[in-house]
């Protein structure tokens, strides 16, 4: 009774790479052609339960790269000066992204007009939105497994491409943090044009 107790407690542990499918089951690359089931995103960071974590979206949001958004105006959330170190550190994607939705609707601003890059993250569906800096700087790490997923289901790999996050630089308000997917980042204006790859817990 207890290696059967074992055994299905191990069939419930997630992981890097694992597909997430639309009945909130996970799935490996190599099992989901035989699975029966439908992909929603790729698992790329899993928490110490190993049960709940963070995916991302299959393919790009929107038709292509688009700009951040309002250059004049900062959410309610603490942004980031231009220290990489303190930048990474900030995973918390979906409160600011809240708080950027809550800060337009204050101002009675449309969220496409007052961040078109926040409006396309989360127009992907209920859950989803634009990660922070310090998601992205997890997703690239993990690239190698999230790329072997994404072929496994017809996604988009992100290589080559630069992606808003929802990080916002506090020192200038004009600008907000990119991650170019060869390992680069930057604060930079929100005129600029970057893609956007939304995200959501799972």
């Amino acid at each position: 009774m207890l290696f059967a107790s074992l055994a299905a407690f191990a069939q419930e542990r997630v992981h890097v790479g694992d597909i997430l499918c639309t009945d909130n089951t996970v799935v490996s690359p190599e099992d989901y052609a035989t699975s029966g089931r439908t992909a929603l995103g790729v698992v790329f960071f899993v928490d110490p339960t190993q049960q709940h974590g963070w995916a991302l979206a299959l393919n790009d949001a929107g038709s292509g790269s688009m700009p951040w958004g309002k250059t004049g105006s900062l959410c309610y959330l603490q942004g980031y000066n231009n220290n990489p170190q303190i930048v990474y550190n900030d995973t918390i994607g979906s409160a600011r992204c809240d708080s950027i939705i809550h800060r337009a609707q204050q101002l009675s601003w449309s969220l496409a007009d007052y961040s078109t890059a926040v409006n396309a993250a989360v127009q992907c569906g209920d859950g989803w939105y634009l990660p922070a800096i310090g998601q992205l700087v997890v997703l690239y790490g993990n690239m190698p497994e999230i790329n072997t997923a994404l072929d496994a289901v017809g996604g988009s790999r992100m290589n080559g491409r630069q992606y808003w996050s929802c990080t916002e630089e506090n020192g200038a308000v004009i600008s907000a943090w990119m991650m170019s997917f060869n390992g680069a980042s930057i604060a930079t204006p929100k005129g600029d044009y970057s893609n956007v790859r939304a995200v959501r817990n799972f």
